[in-house]
């Protein structure tokens, strides 16, 4: 016991003494490991963040508790059968037994301003009934939304206002309704801003759908009912059972459970795809560490030689530098994984316009805790094959 208490007193007292000649090289290697650990830290950190926030706000992504969409008006058949799922599958209903049904209609349509003469093809919105159920919808000014269930009112995306020289009070112009603009739209349920590259969002009140006269024959649209139930836990019994029937109509049928199980699969891509890119940086950062080590071994040969001649093993030997190369990742883990979890409070601000939820941050254990690891192993990885010509 005390032989070998003797030789880990050797081994760190040796690996502090030569740490001592490499100091200059120090912050390089840190800052090589400490940058990929840092994206790795960062990317899962947030990855972790927006999981558990698409989770939190589920229900705010869809706005209802079910959908319905086609590109057909609705007939008769599918009013029935929206009839029969807002009533929980039990017909007739009346009171609290029956849910709630908004509906929306979607089209691509030109937007005029005569004031500056703008124009710009947009996405519009028709919106009755309340939508939507759960979520918050900010405007700008706040009363925006109140002021659109008023009158001929619309809301805008901001970059429309700015395409077209357009300001809040203006009047547009869509086909031969008149609407004058109420506010802009900073949040809405489900809505990304990578959607502008699409055209920007118009939102107009569903009662005056009819004086645009731009849904006549052969014109495209999407024709949404929305459904807030009685009980949120009868969505999928209930899409199980008419989804049948629905697909007969060409209806597509969504639930709460199915987008977030949808988005949270295409978040795990994306999260799969960053981490690689981040593991890739981490990597590099350790042939940094691994052709510096080799360089470093080649200076101490001499030293190693005169150790070995008076009676160091090569066991202690191999260790000594190792816990250097230890030591060097710890460092880096720790300095990349404290970067990593501040860089991550950044990440919604830049990524805010892309994501469908707000992201609310909060530090994940795991992945720090992984980041150091990753560190701590990637130095140890790439400066074993180095100190094997100590043996």
């Amino acid at each position: 016991m005390t032989r070998r208490r003797g030789g880990l007193r050797f081994v760190l007292a040796m690996a502090g003494r030569e740490s001592r000649g490499s100091r200059r090289r120090l912050p390089l290697l840190v800052g090589a490991l400490a940058a990929g650990v840092a994206a790795l830290v960062a990317i899962n950190s947030f990855t972790a963040n927006l999981r558990r926030s698409v989770r939190e706000q589920s229900r705010a992504l869809l706005g209802a508790d079910l959908s319905l969409s086609s590109r057909q008006r609705p007939s008769p058949a599918i009013e029935a059968l929206l009839d029969s799922i807002a009533c929980g599958g039990a017909t007739p209903c009346a009171g609290d037994a029956r849910g709630r049904v908004a509906r929306v209609t979607s089209f691509a349509a030109m937007a005029y301003v005569p004031r500056t003469a703008g124009a710009r093809l947009v996405q519009v919105a028709a919106i009755e009934g309340g939508y939507p159920f759960y979520g918050e919808i900010r405007t700008d000014p706040p009363d925006g939304w109140r002021r659109l269930q008023t009158g001929l009112h619309a809301l805008v995306d901001p970059a429309l206002l700015a395409a077209i020289d357009a300001v809040v009070g203006d009047t547009l112009l869509l086909g031969e309704g008149r609407f004058v603009i109420a506010g802009t739209l900073v949040n809405f349920p489900g809505e990304v801003g990578i959607r502008s590259a699409f055209g920007p969002r118009v939102v107009i009140p569903g009662r005056y759908l009819a004086e645009t006269k731009l849904l006549g024959f052969g014109a495209r649209a999407r024709y949404e009912a929305f459904v807030k139930l009685p009980s949120a836990g009868d969505a999928e019994r209930l899409a199980a059972r008419y989804r049948p029937r629905l697909a007969a109509e060409r209806v597509r049928v969504r639930t709460v459970a199915e987008d977030q199980s949808d988005l949270e699969e295409n978040l795990g891509r994306l999260g799969r795809y960053l981490g690689l890119v981040g593991l890739v940086a981490l990597l590099l950062g350790g042939l940094g560490v691994g052709s510096t080590v080799h360089a470093y071994i080649r200076q101490r040969m001499e030293t190693v030689a005169v150790l070995r001649c008076l009676g160091a093993s090569t066991g202690r030997l191999l260790a000594v530098y190792l816990v250097q190369a230890g030591a060097l990742g710890l460092l880096g883990g720790v300095v990349g994984a404290a970067a990593g979890a501040a860089l991550q409070f950044a990440l919604p601000s830049l990524l805010g316009d892309f994501l469908p939820v707000d992201v609310t941050v909060r530090l994940s254990w795991p992945a720090l805790l992984a980041g150091v690891g990753m560190g701590l192993w990637v130095a140890l990885a790439f400066a074993l094959l180095p100190l094997l010509a100590v043996r």
